[in-house]
């Protein structure tokens, strides 16, 4: 019979550590339950490795999903919530999470409530986790709402890593691609062509433009990533305002092939977001105020308020989104559906995941394309490296003759 190895909580609220014996996971979990034992992390032991991670082996990234999802098991268990976090924070490595959590124990038991206790670790947890855990507490469903919580954050978390993994390899490409080509003109072509300076003719335009640029990645490599440097910090700051983060935004929602893209992806947020807002009881005007700055995108974002002042005028939902153009007819057309029926949360869920394969392959197809973009690229400038070194050759060649 399989052994696994558990962590858990009492019903006193005391940790528990220790390995069952059962046919899979849901029986141990089923067994520990039995016992009076409220399971937290099972895994089944093979050669002492791990099928779950505990939090103590978790990044800041993967720590905020799984410590939701926990913490909804346990409160759902009945497990008090101080017992709870003092459960979960004895887990993790990090000091500074483990300073968030040890902060919320001794909030909550000053008398404070967990979303106040929240809110009073914004870097942490966002106005979202604060609004959902306060709709939970005030409609009795908390551990439901931390259960969609986490299923939310899970998805987010994976599609960023989807994001990533599929963009590691193309921009590992242009980055090498980018050091051979400033390799070539820095060290190989100048000393290739430094034999032209002295025939005494003038030299094909190419070649003295590829001379000039040689001479510039030579001689001023360090000005130019001075300027780099300059243009960095000048360029982030100025998207750190209002005016740049809009500037940057709309010109993204312009662009050729990764502007639907980005504008997909923004809408996907807003109605997975919403859906779990709405689950949650929170009124729509306000779900919609906390839903904009998480769309990723200031223009749309922008809408997503526009949209919320005029929810509270008393229009409804589709009608306030029907008049912003970024919002698309058939996510309007939902929203509507959605408010006729009751379903509004499930439908805005529905788009969402539909918005998202959509994303998917396009972003598939956008990646695919990336790769011959950039051998074409990288072609095109060896290319031409090697006719300005040909051309001078092949007039010396004509003059010999």
């Amino acid at each position: 019979m399989p052994t696994f190895r558990y962590t858990g909580v009492s019903r006193e609220g005391a940790a528990k550590k220790g390995v069952v014996d059962a046919e899979s996971v849901a029986a141990a979990r089923v067994k520990l339950r039995t016992d009076g034992t409220y399971p937290i992390d099972v895994t089944e032991e093979r050669g002492g490795g791990r099928l779950f991670p505990s939090l103590s082996l978790l990044g800041r990234k993967e720590f905020l999903p799984l410590l939701t999802r926990q913490l909804a098991t346990l409160v759902g268990a009945g497990v008090p919530l101080v017992s709870a976090l003092q459960s979960l924070s004895a887990q993790v490595d990090d000091p500074e999470s483990r300073r968030v959590l040890v902060d919320l124990q001794e909030n909550i038991r000053s008398g404070m409530s967990l979303a106040r206790a929240v809110e009073a670790q914004p870097e942490m947890f966002r106005e979202l986790y604060a609004s959902m855990v306060r709709a939970g507490e005030e409609s009795g469903t908390l551990p439901l709402s931390l259960s969609r919580l986490a299923d939310h954050l899970e998805d987010q978390a994976r599609t960023v890593n989807r994001v990533r993994s599929a963009l590691t390899y193309p921009l590992l490409m242009a980055s090498v691609a980018g050091l051979v080509v400033v390799f070539l003109l820095s060290f190989v072509v100048p000393k290739i062509v430094g034999v032209f300076a002295n025939l005494g003719q003038a030299l094909p335009l190419p070649t003295r433009v590829l001379i000039a640029v040689s001479n510039v990645f030579a001689a001023g490599w360090w000005v130019l990533l001075l300027l780099l440097g300059v243009l960095a910090v000048a360029g982030r700051r100025y998207l750190a305002t209002d005016r740049g983060k809009w500037a940057r935004d709309a010109l993204l929602l312009r662009l050729p092939i990764l502007g639907r893209i980005v504008h997909m992806a923004a809408l996907s947020r807003f109605a997975r977001t919403l859906s779990t807002m709405v689950a949650g009881g929170i009124p729509i005007d306000r779900a919609l105020r906390i839903v904009a700055p998480v769309v990723g995108n200031a223009v749309i974002a922008k809408r997503i308020e526009a949209a919320a002042t005029r929810v509270v005028e008393g229009t409804s939902l589709s009608e306030a989104l029907r008049q912003h153009a970024e919002i698309p007819p058939a996510l309007i057309q939902m929203v509507a559906v959605g408010e006729e029926s009751g379903k509004l949360d499930y439908l805005l869920e529905k788009m969402g995941e539909a918005i998202d394969g959509e994303v998917e392959a396009r972003l598939s197809r956008a990646l695919s394309l990336m790769e011959p973009v950039i051998i074409l690229l990288m072609g095109t400038i060896v290319a031409y490296i090697v006719i300005s070194i040909l051309l001078p050759l092949l007039e010396i060649s004509t003059i010999v003759r």
